[in-house]
């Protein structure tokens, strides 16, 4: 009889054990999400230049598909609204948004704050300011021999013009963050987003270098829109009668850099702007988002697909005399140099 009493006792326990445990499990499925409206923190902004700069933030969409957005302008009635670069954030994380802005004017301070809405509401962060860059002076040195002409972009900013035989070409790098439509060209700062694109875009060489003009990638150039109107940019070809038209690939590099080492580092071999062109180092960004040999090499994009993930480009160094014919990524950021439509 002990024994019977045991065994229904030792039953009743393990019964009991598994009706709390499977309890247990059904309170943890059954627990309720919470959904509310997001959370929103403005964060400093960052690679602020001349016309330039990148605004930062922190959202929690708690739960509920948020749209993350910066309002910005001279004055707190934010005049101008911009969505972040990734612009819907998931889940009950806070997560970084950033977008890049150009076309600011120089030496101005702005506010911005941060907005993110969901169906639950509406948050703003904090109004933070940031204060453009002061104008530097920048000395080109072209050629007092020769004569020069000038186009504008959309921008506004004036260009010198050199003819060289039968061509006419920019004598400076490009700098327009407009289309010859007047649609923007997106401004892309971040690495994991300039590495990831396959549309058009332009930076400055580490954010802020804006002497040696913006950096290009090749859809930009594909769009057939990035040059003034009337101008576009060179074709593998139209580079080939520029180089053989200053004697050759050999040599044309001597008259195509800028003199002396304002823009150049040492040695600058070579080096006589006898073409007028005065070609300047602006550098490169990398497919992958990295910088490189500003003040050394100058690139510059050509028209001319190599295959469907390359293009041809010509390049100069200090370092020795030679135009340089070569094919890179499209997905990498080159200088612009324009020639005018026959």
């Amino acid at each position: 009889m002990e024994k019977h009493t045991k065994l229904k006792l030792m039953s009743f326990i393990a019964l009991f054990s598994m009706v709390m445990v499977l309890n247990s499990c059904k309170k943890k499925d059954t627990a309720p999400i919470i959904v509310a409206a997001p959370q929103a923190n403005t964060s400093a902004a960052s690679y602020i230049g001349q016309k330039w700069a990148v605004l930062n933030g922190i959202v929690n969409a708690n739960n509920e598909n948020s749209i993350a957005s910066f309002e910005y302008d001279t004055t707190t009635a934010y005049g101008h609204t911009i969505n972040a670069a990734k612009d819907t954030v998931v889940g009950s994380t806070s997560v970084l948004v950033s977008v890049g802005l150009s076309g600011l004017t120089i030496n101005t301070t702005y506010h911005y704050r941060l907005k993110a809405v969901n169906s639950k509401g509406t948050s703003y962060g904090d109004d933070l300011s940031f204060t453009t860059a002061a104008e530097k002076v920048n000395i080109i040195l072209f050629n007092p021999a020769l004569t020069y002409g000038s186009v504008s972009d959309n921008d506004g900013n004036t260009y010198k013009t050199i003819k060289v035989g039968s061509q006419t070409w920019m004598a400076e790098n490009l700098k327009s963050t407009k289309f010859n439509d007047n649609t923007p060209i997106p401004f892309v700062t971040e690495v994991a987003i300039w590495s990831a694109l396959s549309t058009a875009a332009y930076t400055w060489y580490n954010n802020d270098s804006i002497a040696y003009g913006a950096l290009y990638n090749w859809y930009a150039v594909n769009t057939g829109k990035l040059c003034p109107a009337g101008w576009h940019v060179p074709s593998d070809d139209e580079w080939t009668e520029l180089t053989t038209n200053l004697g050759g690939d050999s040599i044309a590099g001597d008259k195509i850099k800028e003199t002396g080492i304002v823009h150049w580092v040492t040695p600058n071999i070579g080096a006589t702007n006898e073409s007028g062109l005065t070609g300047l180092p602006g550098g490169y960004r990398s497919n992958i988002g990295t910088f490189g040999n500003i003040k050394k090499i100058g690139y510059w994009w050509s028209s001319t697909s190599f295959n469907s993930v390359d293009a041809y480009y010509r390049f100069i160094s200090s370092d020795f005399e030679p135009v340089v014919r070569s094919n890179s990524s499209q997905k990498g950021g080159f200088s612009i140099r324009c020639v005018m439509d026959n």
